[in-house]
């Protein structure tokens, strides 16, 4: 998964390679709730960013950089 956190199917390099519907995760992300609730957050501000209104990856994720900064614990 390289240095990627998180991937899904709409990830530019990994589209065909995962399943839609599934993100997948850095293993050492799981026992850190805290992490795990911003990542959540972010991974869906991201995919609905690009499937409702076009986004690219790169502007989505930038987009859901910001949001998940307010996400609290």
């Amino acid at each position: 998964m390289k240095s990627n956190i998180a991937l899904h199917w709409l990830t530019p390099g990994y589209v065909g390679k995962i399943p839609r519907g599934e993100v997948w995760v850095r293993e050492d992300w799981f026992d850190n709730p805290e992490k795990m609730k911003k990542l959540r957050t972010h991974e869906m501000v991201e995919l609905n960013l690009m499937i409702r209104k076009g986004l690219s990856y790169t502007r989505a994720h930038k987009i859901a950089n910001k949001f998940e900064k307010h996400v609290k614990a």
